[in-house]
């Protein structure tokens, strides 16, 4: 069975569809969705050739089902490196303002470093597209979420990400995609998800390979209701990357993912 796409094309812009709808108020779309359009965008017009490596995403606004459009800038292009930046606009105002860096590829040096051994580990093949586990237990299906909503240290894996329609997902708008789901995989509690993030970062050293993506819990720290977190995101091959978030709470809270 096909995922369904996020956006359709429309003209000079974009309409979100259903599968871009969020969970936290009616009509608006998700963190996922948000953070995939824009990475695609700026991977297809600026990152031929390139390593998309530093993606960073601030949700200052609630973006509206419908119509929006996307407003691109090259900031900078040199020999190692190239940045750009995107923001959606909907009514006239910038709802959502991303960038990334790309590199040019490098040698790989010869000297030795330290690096965390722990790899964490994907489910069998044929898992659920979206699933999770807590401690060393089993990826549970997103179709019982309510059993997520545990103390312990949790691990998400998805595949089958799909920005436009009729149009290819680029490995780095997958990765961006699933980067927003670093709220839901360390702030998974007895509650559920209490706090709703208001930004998103991904440093990634290459790209997933194929379309099944990992996100392990890292650190989850709240003082007077405001969050920060990270987690470490993997594939098959092993971990590539490293993503953050901060948030508020809420007062109230989401039992599952908050994209289909």
């Amino acid at each position: 069975m096909e995922v369904p796409a996020q956006f359709a094309r429309s003209g000079d812009g974009f309409t979100s569809l259903p599968a871009a709808e969020g969970r936290w108020a009616p009509g608006t779309l998700s963190g996922p969705a948000i953070a995939g359009l824009l990475a695609q965008v700026l991977d297809t017009e600026f990152g031929e050739g390139l390593v998309g490596t530093r993606w960073h995403c601030d949700m200052f606004r609630m973006v509206r089902s419908g119509r929006l459009d996307v407003r691109t800038n090259l900031v900078r292009s040199g020999r190692r490196i190239r940045v750009a930046e995107a923001e959606i606009v909907q009514n006239d105002k910038t709802v959502v303002r991303a960038a990334v860096t790309f590199y040019h590829r490098a040698p790989q040096p010869d000297g030795a470093v330290w690096s965390d051994p722990h790899v964490p580990a994907p489910p069998p093949a044929g898992a659920p597209r979206l699933a999770m586990a807590g401690g060393a237990g089993e990826y549970i299906s997103s179709d019982t979420p309510e059993q997520w909503a545990t103390a312990e240290r949790k691990r998400v894996w998805t595949r089958g990400w799909r920005v436009l329609d009729g149009e290819e997902t680029t490995p780095f708008a997958r990765a961006a995609m699933v980067s927003d789901c670093t709220n839901l995989v360390t702030g998974m509690g007895t509650g559920g998800v209490e706090t709703i993030n208001g930004d998103v970062s991904m440093a990634i050293a290459r790209a997933p390979r194929g379309d099944e993506i990992g996100l392990e819990a890292d650190q989850f720290v709240i003082v007077d209701g405001i969050s920060i977190s990270s987690a470490s995101m993997f594939d098959r091959d092993g971990r590539f990357g490293v993503c953050t978030v901060t948030g508020v709470a809420t007062g109230s809270a989401v039992h599952g993912p908050t994209s289909a």
